[in-house]
């Protein structure tokens, strides 16, 4: 067990009052409050029904602090699920997204690609599910924006979606 000095004591305290005023994260905010009413003498119990959080959590995060210290009262990033595909395998479907259609991919003959048809994608391609926001949220961490088409032109030219195609492709040539 950690004895502490007054000295490091009064220390602690100042630091955490002035931690507890900063932080905007009220699970945060709710640990320093703790080790705060703890050191002002509060009984546990009454430090659990002040900040409304249950007996156990209070013992916790006091046992928290006196074994490790005030550094222990920060929350740790939690690290998730692990990624379902590969960084290598996380690129073959943002290529096929930015450069071909869901048609030459062979995901349906559909004009746009959707995260429905993504997951379509990736299930057939590498053999594993995404739910659609799963999907989204792949496509966000990797860079890609999600948006839905406003409006289709049902009276456009057809000679001028074919001169805009050829420009399209000619860009692509000259992107690779």
């Amino acid at each position: 067990m950690n004895t502490k000095s007054i000295d490091e004591l009064i220390k602690d305290c100042f630091r955490l009052l002035l931690a507890s005023k900063g932080e905007k994260r009220a699970k945060q905010k709710k640990r320093f409050d703790t080790i705060l009413l703890y050191m002002e003498g509060y009984p546990r119990k009454q430090i659990a029904e002040i900040l409304h959080i249950p007996h156990r959590t209070v013992n916790y995060y006091i046992a928290r602090y006196k074994k490790e210290g005030f550094d222990a009262l920060f929350l740790m990033k939690q690290p998730g699920a692990p990624k379902k595909l590969s960084d290598e395998q996380e690129k073959e479907p943002v290529f096929t997204v930015c450069n071909r259609t869901p048609e030459e991919a062979g995901a349906g003959i559909f004009a746009n690609w959707t995260a429905p048809l993504a997951c379509t994608f990736v299930k057939k391609e590498f053999g594993v599910s995404f739910s659609h926001r799963g999907m989204q949220d792949l496509f966000a961490r990797l860079g890609l924006r999600y948006t839905r088409p406003t409006y289709t032109l049902n009276k456009a030219d057809p000679e001028k979606q074919a001169q805009f195609r050829s420009v399209c492709e000619e860009l692509k040539k000259t992107a690779e």
